[in-house]
Parts: C-alpha cells; structure tokens; sequence
C-alpha cells in the first residue's frame, strides 16, 4: 500500500529517517517541522492525504490532537497516527487525555517512541487499511 503522508515532527532526525523510510515504500511525503507548516502544506496540497503522522507534542501554537481536528475539517477520510517520546498519561498538558480517547474510540492510532523502521511500517499500514474513516469502517 502506498499513499500521501502529511510528516510533523520537530526533530530533525527523526524527521528525515521516517521521510526516508516511507518514500522507500512507496510513499509520498509532505514534511513539516510545525503545525502551521503542515496547515499551509495541506492548502497547497491538492490531491489526497491519507495519513497525518504527528508528534502529540508539536508546538506552542497547538498539539497533534488540535491539529489533527483542523486538517479533519476538510480532509474527512484522512487517518491519524500519533507518536511520542512520552506515554501519553505524561501528556497532559499537549492533549495525552483526548488522545487517548480518540485512540481509545479507533479514530487514531499511536506509536510511541523510539521506533523501529520496520515498526513504523507497521503501524502505518495496519492504521491505514485497519483504521476507520470519522468512524466508519474502512473496510466497507
């Protein structure tokens, strides 16, 4: 399976290997460092993102989850990954609780890290095959 992949992190590194590891698949990535980068990616993007990959931790400006419910508004059938250094009960003040709820309901999904190339792969797949669109099952 292969797809569009909207990227927010803010290191560095752990950007440019998931980058790397994704594209290797097959995957085209849009790459932002910020949440208001990926909202201007997401505007200037016209085909289909299938997939937000974002840190639950993104910025000042907002986190994943706030994020995450912007870009839903007018991409309705993207799914969402979420990943973090921290486990998400450590998150509170970044959204850890509604994360976790939204995770909780099957309306995203979490990777946390460190991870492995191939664990990334994993999860990207089984969230974009597995995962259902705003609550509807994806495998209707």
């Amino acid at each position: 399976m292969t797809g569009t992949v909207l990227l927010v992190e803010d290191e560095d590194q752990v950007k440019r290997l998931v980058t790397k590891v994704l594209e290797m698949r097959g995957y085209t990535v849009l790459s932002a460092d910020s949440s208001a980068h990926a909202l201007t990616l997401s505007d200037g993007h016209a085909g289909h993102i299938d997939l937000l990959l974002a840190d639950v931790e993104l910025d000042k400006h907002m986190n994943g989850q706030e994020l995450a419910k912007l870009l839903r508004r007018t991409r309705p059938a993207m799914r969402v990954l979420y990943t973090s250094g921290y486990a998400l009960e450590n998150c509170v003040e970044h959204g850890g609780a509604k994360i976790k709820k939204e995770i909780q309901e099957l309306m995203a999904a979490f990777l946390p890290k460190p991870f492995t190339p191939s664990g990334l792969m994993e999860k990207v797949s089984s969230t974009l095959t597995d995962m259902p669109v705003q609550g509807i099952s994806a495998k209707l």
